[in-house]
């Protein structure tokens, strides 16, 4: 009876072993063991996919050849705190696969006990974070980036708000603020829609200016994807001059209308972009007497934004703007 019972134990350890042995080579995490010597003494197939080596290339050499030199110090600490007999828990470094591609892992790395319990050798296992942390960098990459423009945002606002304040009649000042939130807004929305890659120039113009010209816009360029600067700096400025024509310039006029007309043009060995507002068939229109917030943004703040230069011409049938910035400002 005890005989049986002992091979029946013994047939129980082999299959719990052979089911051990099919777990770790399925695995699809590097599980390796190595000597105190840091000599790899087992080698999964997950290792080989973590890692790009075979078994073959390495059972009995270092580990060092997976670890990066100027990490090396990190396999004596580990070691140190193996013979101790300590756990290494989620321990995340860099390793080298064998193409030389840098690859984030976290270790789990426990002490392997032989006769007597004495530590012979440590067991590691592997998994590429590598992703994860690629996510995580984009995260607070994007964080930073959201934080800038978030702050750019609330500068222009303040400056908006204050510029509005000074130079609007106080029973005007809430619609006039109230108008150029709005056409801010609007910008935002059109960047985000366009994941911050940029905004399309006429979509801009249409959305900024149609709700004043009331069918009077006229749009004539070819297709431009704004960068995102350049899209918040002429929208602003499409905001200003619409606003402008509705109550002083040729919008005001039953017959008045609005054309907006861009191209590239090569000139002296250098790419401009050119865009020109034209009033027409409105009344005469003078320089204003005053710096207003909406001439700032037409001249000043747009040519700091495009690094561009402006010309306003208050001609007999409306306001003439013209922008020319180099085209690199504008599409990037």
């Amino acid at each position: 009876m005890a005989r049986a019972k002992d091979e029946e134990d013994e047939g129980e350890r082999i299959r719990n072993k052979d089911l051990l042995a099919a777990i770790v080579e399925s695995s699809h995490d590097a599980i390796v063991s190595k000597d105190l010597n840091g000599i790899v003494t087992t080698w999964n197939r997950g290792a080989q996919l973590v890692f790009g080596y075979s078994a073959e290339e390495m059972i009995g050499q270092s580990i060092l050849r997976l670890i990066p030199e100027d990490r090396h110090g990190e396999e004596v600490m580990i070691l140190d705190r193996i013979r101790r007999g300590e756990r290494v828990d989620h321990y995340e470094t860099v390793r080298r696969r064998k193409d030389g591609e840098l690859i984030h892992v976290s270790l789990v790395i426990s002490p392997i006990r032989g006769e007597g319990g004495r530590i012979v050798g440590a067991s590691k296992v592997a998994r590429d974070v590598t992703e994860r942390h690629r996510a995580e960098q984009t995260q607070r990459l994007l964080m930073r980036e959201l934080n800038h423009r978030s702050k750019n945002l609330l500068a222009v606002v303040e400056a908006m708000v204050r510029k509005t304040a000074s130079s609007t009649p106080p029973a005007e000042l809430v619609g006039r603020v109230s108008q150029r939130l709005q056409a801010l807004s609007a910008i935002q929305n059109l960047l985000v829609y366009g994941d911050w890659r940029g905004v399309d120039l006429r979509t801009l113009a249409t959305a900024q200016v149609s709700p004043y010209a009331d069918g009077r816009l006229a749009l004539n360029g070819p297709q431009v994807l704004l960068v995102p600067a350049a899209a918040q700096a002429l929208g602003l400025a499409f905001h200003e001059l619409a606003t402008n024509a509705l109550r002083h310039g040729s919008l005001t006029a039953t017959g008045g209308s609005v054309s907006i007309d861009w191209a590239f043009v090569e000139r002296a060995g250098r790419k401009l972009f050119e865009m020109t507002w034209r009033e027409a068939s409105g009344p005469a229109v003078a320089a204003p007497a005053g710096t207003s917030f909406g001439t700032t943004i037409l001249k000043r703040a747009t040519e700091e934004a495009l690094n561009a230069t402006v010309r306003l011409d208050y001609g007999a049938a409306g306001l003439t703007w013209t922008l020319t910035a180099p085209a690199r400002e504008v599409t990037g």
